[in-house]
């Protein structure tokens, strides 16, 4: 029963930053540096931001691979989906008319999505449940360099922003706040969910 609650868990946590990654790019202060990318490539084809960043996870699952130097992770396609999928839902459909034009309401958009996704990827990091590549790639590196999740956030989203900029997406005073706080908001709230990890680690010793 306990791995059905996981399960539920791990959902919730990925909807729940999808949530964030739609209110911070429907806030208007500029896109998530891990989006502006699938942002920026939306802006010159039909594709919807979410297909594109499902496209780009698959490819980022095959690079995890290479330097893992294991077989793909497939089952990672699952959080792949429900990533892509539910960002859209919120972009083009629960969100696709918000406007925010005041400043704070822009503020406080940006700050409510900044704190969903970074609890959502936080709280479904804790469960035993395939990664999102994006992800994966920070705890694998996290282990490979022994830095920080939040530096290994920091850098990666940086990069990420770059690309974005030279795309064409709205990049902005917001991306670079992303940028720089979402890494130490993603492991505040990593260690803040740690009954979560609790139940995981309980259920493998019952079993």
């Amino acid at each position: 029963m306990k791995y059905l609650y996981l399960f539920i868990i791990y959902t919730v946590g990925l909807v729940v930053s999808s949530l964030g990654l739609a209110l911070i790019i429907r806030s208007g202060l500029g896109v998530g540096p891990g989006d502006s990318v699938a942002v920026g490539i939306s802006m010159h084809t039909p594709i919807t931001v979410g297909t594109v960043m499902i496209i780009a996870f698959v490819i980022l699952l095959l690079i995890n691979a290479k330097l893992e130097h294991k077989r793909p992770q497939y089952e990672s396609l699952l959080p792949i989906i429900i990533r892509g999928r539910t960002l859209d839902f919120f972009l083009y459909g629960m969100l696709n008319d918000a406007s925010y034009s005041a400043w704070y309401s822009q503020w406080g958009i940006f700050t409510l999505g900044l704190l969903a996704t970074a609890a959502g990827i936080a709280i479904y990091l804790r469960t035993p449940f395939p990664r999102i590549p994006l992800d994966h790639f920070m705890m694998v590196m996290n282990q490979r360099t022994k830095k920080s999740k939040s530096t290994i956030r920091i850098f990666t989203e940086s990069g990420m922003a770059l690309i974005g900029f030279l795309l064409g997406a709205p990049v902005g005073i917001g991306t670079l706040i992303v940028a720089l706080v979402l890494g130490p908001f993603i492991q505040w709230s990593y260690q803040l969910s740690r009954p979560v990890g609790e139940m995981w680690s309980e259920s493998t010793i019952r079993s």
